[in-house]
């Protein structure tokens, strides 16, 4: 995978980003845990790549709706009104999930089991990526590793990704998950296209590179990229123009361009508000230096330009989830859903055909524990313990048995007729 700027790349091993450009290979002394698995094996492990796009198909009658759902960061209670809200009914409607389905809130692993209960499809987000990441690496190099063992790794530095932490949620996530919804959040690919009717919509978590067709897509960019700048796709949002922005003006030549229906908190609206409260801010008053980086992103973003054999995926029209600092944002070819659930916002649902919005208010979980995957964490351990104990064995005993009862000895009153004789 290449190499992304802007911290777009934050799945590397931390002493290969502490080695980069110096040709030399940093040697660490090596952990042995205490079952024996040496920290050189975790620390060189690495997770299959997501599949890149997955092409669904209709199996029989095609669905009656397509319900889009934003990003539901385990808030399994919000989950289940929003279904109740839009009226889903399972076998007539094909749920599809934007990504991030856990992490954040207080029940992941209910909104998992839900989402496989009723067959949603998906995408990977980042957030289900370090999860499933980190399930794989327990079933692989760590399996048998106790939690002790991980913190000692954790403390040498000797885990296997920079984003891994046993404090952030994911690691009790994936280790806690059961088998069946693990393989199911597994296997979401990075894109989705959609087929018949909706051939011209393609599903991602964070976004898309106009500039690239849709096979030369970067799953680590299409899960987390924000912005698009000069240097390239970013996860920052201070780097360059919204990647939306960007798609839209790439396929502006097309005649898809502009965002003439926005919800939410979009960057139009942001920069309007900038006009009015600070003139200077406003376009047309835009420094030198801003001009040409815009110029630069448009004139990379339409390398593809009519000039140019456009591919598919310039066509597209995108379904994504991810920023949440931006809220709702809904234009003419993209669609964005993640309306800060976790965050007290909303849970948002786009429906296909007729393009129609349906949300339900949520709960603020942040910076609350995440008190029902913690429960469950719990009892988990303490179930693997009560497994891990070796049992005594027991002698048979047997019942006692109570003799019967002692009667008192009951003395007969003298007969009637019975007279006392006088001495």
């Amino acid at each position: 995978m290449q190499k992304l700027p802007n911290k777009l790349n934050r799945r590397t091993n931390k002493d290969e980003k502490e080695g980069e450009g110096d040709g030399d290979t940093q040697s660490s002394e090596e952990t042995t845990t205490d079952n024996g698995t040496s920290s050189g094996n975790a620390k060189s492990f690495r997770a299959p790549e997501p599949e890149l796009v997955s092409e669904k198909t209709f199996t029989g009658t095609a669905p009656e709706r397509l319900i889009f759902i934003g990003d539901i960061h385990g808030c399994a209670e919000e989950f289940g009104k929003l279904l109740e809200t839009v009226n889903f009914k399972q076998g007539s409607d094909q749920v599809i999930l934007v990504g991030d389905l856990v992490a954040k809130g207080p029940d992941s692993l209910g909104v998992v089991n839900k989402a496989r209960s009723i067959k949603a499809w998906g995408v990977r987000g980042n957030h289900d990526d370090r999860v499933v990441r980190w399930g794989q690496f327990l079933q692989g190099p760590a399996k048998g590793m106790s939690e002790s063992d991980l913190k000692a790794l954790e403390d040498a530095g000797e885990l296997p990704y920079s984003d891994f932490e046993l404090s952030g949620g994911h690691y009790d996530i994936a280790s806690t998950m059961p088998l069946c919804d693990f393989s199911y959040l597994a296997q979401f690919s990075a894109l989705i296209t959609l087929p018949d009717a909706y051939s011209e919509w393609v599903v991602a978590h964070g976004g898309m590179e106009p500039t690239k067709a849709i096979a030369d897509q970067d799953p680590e960019v299409v899960m987390t990229v924000r912005n698009i700048g000069p240097d390239g796709p970013s996860s920052e949002k201070d780097a360059g123009d919204a990647w939306f922005e960007v798609w839209a003006d790439a396929i502006g030549p097309l005649g898809n361009s502009g965002s003439s229906t926005i919800s939410g908190k979009s960057s139009d609206t942001e920069k309007e508000t900038a006009k009015e409260t600070d003139p200077e801010e406003g376009e047309e008053n835009e420094n030198e230096d801003t001009k040409e980086k815009r110029s630069n992103i448009k004139r990379q973003s339409s390398a593809n330009s009519p000039s140019a054999p456009l591919t598919e995926i310039q066509f597209k029209k995108v379904i994504y989830g991810h920023d949440a600092g931006r809220a709702l944002q809904i234009h003419d070819i993209t669609k964005g859903l993640d309306s800060r659930c976790v965050y007290g916002g909303e849970l948002t649902a786009f429906i296909l055909p007729g393009e129609e919005l349906k949300s339900v208010p949520c709960q603020n979980y942040d910076g609350k524990d995440a008190s029902a995957d913690r429960r469950r964490r719990r009892a988990f351990l303490e179930r693997r313990a009560l497994s891990l104990r070796p049992r005594r064995k027991r002698r048979m005993v047997l019942p006692r048995i109570a003799p019967p009862p002692v009667r008192a000895h009951k003395v007969n009153p003298p007969p009637r007729h019975y007279k006392r004789q006088e001495m």
